[in-house]
């Protein structure tokens, strides 16, 4: 499991480019299924966004709170709702702005209609401030969210990058793939989004999953073995 920790991200950044030492990143576990909910935000300005809140909003907004900072915007990186669960009263607490796919649209929507598994708990509907697609730069603030279209484990599926770090939700995780043998799922469209990924950045960019412990793009490329034939 994460540990529950305030890290200073400083890792894969593109050359050239100095690393915003400011950006500091709280991950917490959320929801039945504990889901990966972070929140990044800027000690300087104040600014942040919380990514995947995916239950348990009260204690997510507790980690806003003892941060100091401001929650602008959601993003939530695809539409299961052990990833998006806290969404609507999370919103409500801090007038944040939602942002996600339209799969996600769809669940925020009409979440009676995509229970994920049999008896998880629902949720209240909500609807987005925004559509993504991929190859959006949203600013919250003064920090910069890039979008990047990650289908494979569902079609929507969304990884952002933030300040040299990738949070890629169910996509790629520490040693293993998101399961594709739910609705929409496809290996073949998964493994295109995680070469995507190393291929587009250096490779100790360092990623936060939507389950377990970070990792790098090197380490997994190196010692994943859902990814050995993936033909480099």
């Amino acid at each position: 499991m994460l540990a529950l920790a305030l890290e200073s991200q400083r890792g894969g950044q593109p050359p050239g480019k100095e690393f915003p030492i400011s950006i500091e990143i709280v991950a917490r576990p959320a929801g039945p299924l504990q889901a990966n909910s972070y929140f990044v935000y800027d000690r300087e300005n104040g600014a942040g966004f919380m990514i995947d809140p995916g239950g348990d909003a009260g204690m997510l907004a507790g980690v806003i709170e003892a941060s100091g900072a401001g929650c602008g915007a959601i993003f939530i990186t695809h539409g299961h709702a052990d990833h998006l669960g806290g969404t609507s009263e999370l919103a409500a607490s801090t007038g944040a702005a939602v942002y996600g796919s339209s799969e996600v649209g769809m669940v925020l929507g009409e979440p009676e209609k995509f229970q994920l598994f049999p008896g998880m708990p629902g949720f209240p509907a909500h609807e987005l401030d925004r559509i993504l697609a991929g190859g959006e730069t949203v600013d919250v603030n003064g920090i910069e969210v890039n979008v990047i279209a990650s289908p494979g484990h569902s079609p929507g599926s969304l990884t952002y990058h933030v300040a040299g770090v990738l949070f890629t939700g169910d996509l790629l995780f520490h040693g293993s793939i998101g399961r594709t043998d739910l609705p929409g799922g496809s290996f073949e469209a998964l493994a295109a989004s995680v070469k995507n990924l190393i291929l587009r950045y250096p490779p100790d960019t360092k990623v936060y999953p939507g389950h377990g412990n970070t990792t790098t793009l090197e380490q997994e490329r190196e010692n994943n073995p859902f990814l050995t034939d993936l033909g480099w």
